[in-house]
């Protein structure tokens, strides 16, 4: 990989350069696409992707625990969706792959104008954290039906 130059003029008259200084490749995010037959299949990958990102987990499972997470539209649910089990997960040390009750809601008419994902989870100890998921960002997040499928693309900071 090439070090790129300064641009014109950033040199000024009289400075010595010392050391050195070069461009190294960083991977700081990483960029899922998913797809499913329902908008609950892709909420559901999400989670068992982020679970298996979390590392290897225990035979053992969890109490069945209820999650709602609302936001102003689908692709920033997704988002939220994805951050609510990051926390979660590192806040307990569990890594939630198993999903019943997934449930995204439109805005009702009427009452807020929030869109809505309920659904009940279930955590497993983690051996051994190895997550580098940060957090999903709103950056590109999208969520669309296309020819009778749903896909959404997810940023997530590493």
């Amino acid at each position: 990989m090439t070090t790129p130059r300064a641009p014109a003029g950033a040199r000024r008259a009289g400075v010595r350069r010392r050391g050195s200084a070069r461009t190294r490749p960083h991977v700081g995010e990483w960029n899922v696409t998913l797809s499913g037959a329902t908008r609950e299949r892709i909420f559901a990958r999400v989670a068992t992707l982020i679970a298996h990102a979390a590392g290897r987990a225990g035979d053992s499972a969890g109490d069945w625990e209820s999650v709602a997470v609302t936001a102003p539209d689908e692709a920033a649910l997704l988002v939220d969706w994805a951050n609510e089990l990051i926390g979660r997960g590192e806040a307990s040390g569990l890594a939630y792959a198993d999903l019943r009750d997934v449930a995204v809601l439109p805005p009702a008419p009427g009452a807020s104008p929030h869109w809505r994902v309920t659904a009940q989870v279930r955590g497993r100890p983690v051996v051994e954290w190895r997550s580098p998921l940060k957090a999903a960002t709103y950056h590109g997040a999208t969520l669309v039906q296309r020819d009778g499928r749903w896909h959404a693309t997810l940023l997530f900071d590493i």
